[in-house]
């Protein structure tokens, strides 16, 4: 019996011991982990600063040669409104006020264009662009409306005088 009771004795020590080791062992790991964790979140969050300025910089990049090119695209389109107004003036008046009008409108729509474009640039210069994934997609997007507006507008532009007057 007092061999039980040794043995008893002993194996509830070693097993105390054990469970005591590795609870520490336990709580290192834990410890560890959760530093790595903190470690981690603050490489994620520097790693969403760097995408985010990265985005940035291309965005910006991109809107200023698109800005540039669109600004000369505009002012080529007034000059041929400025122009198509005088080849107008020089027709007769029933002619000359349906092509009149309908100049009006085709104006009225580089004005619209020539509008958006300027809020656009504004936004940026003011940093009211959130610069992220999606902001590539909308500026993609905006661009090429923009670009077929403009082509649309040109075509138009083109095809007034020559249906009507040669």
């Amino acid at each position: 019996m007092k061999t039980n009771i040794l043995f008893l004795s002993i194996s509830v020590f070693m097993i105390g011991i054990l469970l005591t080791s590795c609870g520490e062992k336990s709580k290192k790991d834990a410890t560890e982990v959760k530093d790595d964790l903190k470690e981690l979140n603050k490489d994620l969050k520097q790693g969403a600063i760097h995408t985010a300025e990265e985005i940035k910089i291309t965005l910006t990049e991109e809107w200023d040669k698109f800005k540039t090119a669109s600004e000369y695209i505009i002012e080529n389109t007034e000059k041929e409104i400025k122009a198509l107004r005088e080849r107008i003036a020089k027709v007769n008046n029933k002619d000359r006020e349906k092509l009149n009008k309908q100049l009006d409108e085709l104006e009225q729509r580089h004005l619209i264009l020539k509008d958006n474009l300027a809020v656009r640039s504004k936004k940026f210069k003011e940093n009211l662009v959130e610069f992220n994934e999606k902001a590539k997609d909308n500026q993609q997007q905006f661009e090429r409306e923009f670009n077929r507006d403009m082509e649309t507008l040109g075509k138009a532009l083109k095809e007034l005088l020559k249906d009507n007057v040669d």
